[in-house]
């Protein structure tokens, strides 16, 4: 009888093993994603080919990359090595490692695609490590040099059009340290950055035919955290507004928008660039795990986020306030996503006669009537 029993207790007990080693083993399978849908459209030009010369660069509506370069992280990554996150560190890490790398990349593209689907505003986060710049987001990604080569062949290509580079978080240095912006800007002047820099006096009054020269030369914004920034590089909080929901609800992060918008409207501080974070973060709390691994990686839920964001009624009224989109996953095309969200932007920009000629080119046949209606109101009632 004895015996009987402890048999039954050491199957139990075999069986909550094989389990809990199966859960781990399943949550740490390193695929991030089973399946990237792309547009078949090219937006390299969308900016000279819909923008008039008047507009004001912080007002242009464009499509943002949140943490852009992260694409390269991968089970094999290394950690960074300023990391402070003590579940990523050691034994523990090495259990969850698969599960953080699925929570990690935000952006399965390199620069150049990002580019040519439309994105204008990359958010840029480095490590200054044993003298070479690394992307990073939690791990390692990869060498910002060969990045930087692909933003500048994308410029030389492509006149007209204009990246905003914000360096969110550069990891190593210190930004009130002279000479690390010195290394910084020597960094920027050796990949060929600085060369498409634009002297901005006034970011509040910068058109966008001052900025690119009506639209014959490609340019770059660079922003940074450094407190010695010069006419090459703006500093992040004279520059910038943008801030974090910090959820993985999506309605709560909606909710959070709209409030910043109308913060934004009532204080009437609209001379900056205006980011909306249109981005979920796990949450490390018992439900916010559960929802994470339901969800299986990041992409996957910035995948379900993007197509909801489009979906509220009130997306488009918060381009006024928020017109840059910074978004998970950019490029992804599930439910028409990038195309409707570059339609969305193009028609706020407004040019009826250049933005005509950019869907017979591009053969984009949805339209957003209402905007496009309306601004059709606002040019007659201009003649």
């Amino acid at each position: 009888m004895k015996k009987s029993i402890s048999k039954k207790i050491l199957k139990t007990i075999l069986f909550i093993l094989v389990v809990i080693i199966s859960l781990v083993v399943l949550i740490n399978v390193p695929v991030i994603t089973l399946s990237h849908k792309s547009s078949d459209n090219d937006y390299s030009n969308w900016m000279s080919e819909t923008i008039d010369d008047s507009k004001l660069v912080v007002d242009i509506a464009m499509l943002g990359a949140h943490d852009a370069f992260s694409n390269e992280i991968n089970i094999f990554s290394k950690i960074d090595p300023y990391e402070t996150n003590t579940i990523m560190q050691g034994f523990t890490g090495f259990l969850v490692k698969g599960f953080i790398t699925k929570q990690s990349v935000t952006q399965i593209s390199d620069a150049d695609t990002l580019l040519k689907s439309g994105v204008r505003y990359l958010d840029i986060r480095l490590s200054y490590y044993e003298e070479t710049w690394y992307t990073k987001h939690n791990y390692l990604s990869g060498d910002f040099e060969p990045i930087a080569n692909q933003i500048t062949n994308f410029l030389d290509n492509n006149s007209g059009e204009f990246l905003i580079l914000d360096f969110q978080h550069i990891h190593g240095v210190d930004y009130s340290s002279l000479d690390d912006y010195n290394i910084f800007t020597q960094m920027l002047d050796s990949y060929g950055l600085i060369g498409y820099t634009h002297v901005i006096n006034d970011l509040s009054t910068l058109t966008y035919g001052e900025l690119t020269e009506n639209g014959t030369e490609s340019r770059v914004i660079i922003v940074s955290k450094f407190e010695n920034s010069t006419m090459d590089v703006l500093n992040y909080e004279d520059s910038i507004m943008s801030n974090w929901a910090d959820s993985d609800d999506f309605e709560y992060v909606e909710n959070f928008l709209i409030e910043e918008a109308n913060s934004i409207e009532t204080d009437n501080t609209y001379g900056k660039l205006r980011v909306m974070q249109a981005v979920t973060t796990m949450q490390m709390s018992g439900s916010g795990i559960l929802n994470t691994i339901t969800a299986w990686s990041l992409i996957n839920r910035a995948k379900k986020f993007n197509a909801y964001l489009l979906e509220n009624d009130q997306f488009e009224n918060l381009l006024n306030e928020l017109p840059i989109i910074m978004v998970d996953y950019a490029d992804t095309n599930s439910q028409d996503f990038n195309d409707n969200i570059m339609e969305i932007i193009m028609d706020f920009n407004w040019n009826p006669w250049f933005l005509y000629i950019y869907k017979e080119k591009h053969k984009i046949s949805k339209k957003n009537t209402c905007i496009i209606f309306s601004n059709l109101i606002w040019y007659i009632s201009l003649r």
